[in-house]
């Protein structure tokens, strides 16, 4: 930025200049990091005290105060990014209003609530610019399938097309994930919908399978759903890895992210890797592969 600011102005505007350098690493546009900085600076008093008292936007810079709340405001920004869910209320609001829908209820009501769900989950959300690609990607390498297993599903299942004329045909879609919140906002949706085809199911790969089967999942599926999963659960838990192969379908999609989910950096590479490992230590060959605009989707089947 060039000019001086006047003196009321000068938290502004180094929030600005600093939101410059943020939008540059991170994935966030200028004005929400704008607003995310200066949310957080002004409930600093010794960082507001000094801005009032400099003289330029250079007085600031050099004290400590100042670099130290920049530092802090990066991180948080960083880890707000990494959240799965938005900040604040806006999931909870979008599930209790489509909680507030009788069964049956206009399909065009339907969809706009579930996309307001979905728009509020973060590693859903990056699918909804592009999930018309995705889905007829999807279609083209799977086939028509009758029963679905998707393991960590988050909300994603919201957006599967299952009505004509994209619906796939698709009889059963067993939708698991630990998350108790993205689990209650599916249940809504299946009792909305009221066809018993979703099948949310609060699950933990800890548990096993004999849980989930225990609660009604068939034993083999005609299409397993790994999205974004593998890379998540090497870097945490790998020792589950062997429970997360054992997903009860014969053809599988698994996938990673492209780009960092809240860094400016390309991961394609790296996630692929993870992905190919993955197949090579649980028996499964790669028969097909599509991406998008944030995934590498890799098609496989469990070697006979």
């Amino acid at each position: 930025m060039t000019g001086q600011p006047a003196p009321e102005d000068l938290l502004a505007w180094l929030a600005a200049d600093l939101a410059d350098q943020v939008v540059q690493h991170y994935r966030i546009s200028r004005a929400d990091a704008v607003a995310m900085i200066l949310a957080d600076w002004q409930a600093r008093p010794r960082l507001v005290a000094a801005a009032a008292s400099a003289n330029s936007p250079g007085d600031v810079r050099r004290l400590r105060v100042y670099r130290d709340a920049a530092a802090a405001t990066k991180r948080d920004v960083y880890h707000r990014l990494r959240r799965y869910r938005a900040a604040g209320t806006a999931f909870d609001d979008a599930v209790q209003a489509l909680a507030g829908l009788p069964p049956g209820s206009l399909p065009n009501l339907v969809t706009e609530l579930v996309t307001a769900v979905a728009a509020a989950h973060v590693s859903t959300a990056e699918r909804l610019p592009h999930l018309d690609e995705f889905v007829a990607e999807l279609t083209v390498v799977t086939g028509a399938v009758e029963t679905v297993v998707d393991a960590g599903c988050g909300v994603l299942p919201l957006l599967f097309p299952l009505d004509p004329p994209a619906g796939h045909g698709v009889r059963e879609y067993w939708a698991l994930d630990k998350d108790s919140r993205a689990i209650t906002a599916l249940r809504e949706y299946a009792r909305v919908r009221a066809d018993q085809r979703i099948r949310p199911l609060q699950w933990n790969i800890a548990d096993g399978w004999q849980a989930a089967f225990a609660a009604g999942l068939p034993a083999r599926c005609d299409l397993g759903l790994l999205l974004k999963v593998v890379p998540a659960v090497r870097r945490q838990a790998p020792g589950l890895l062997r429970t997360l192969a054992a997903i009860p379908a014969d053809r599988l999609v698994i996938s990673g992210c492209r780009t960092a989910m809240a860094k400016r950096r390309d991961i394609e590479r790296r996630e692929t890797r993870e992905l190919q490992r993955f197949c090579a230590e649980h028996a499964l060959t790669e028969i097909g592969r599509f991406r998008t605009a944030d995934e590498i989707c890799l098609v496989v089947q469990r070697d006979r």
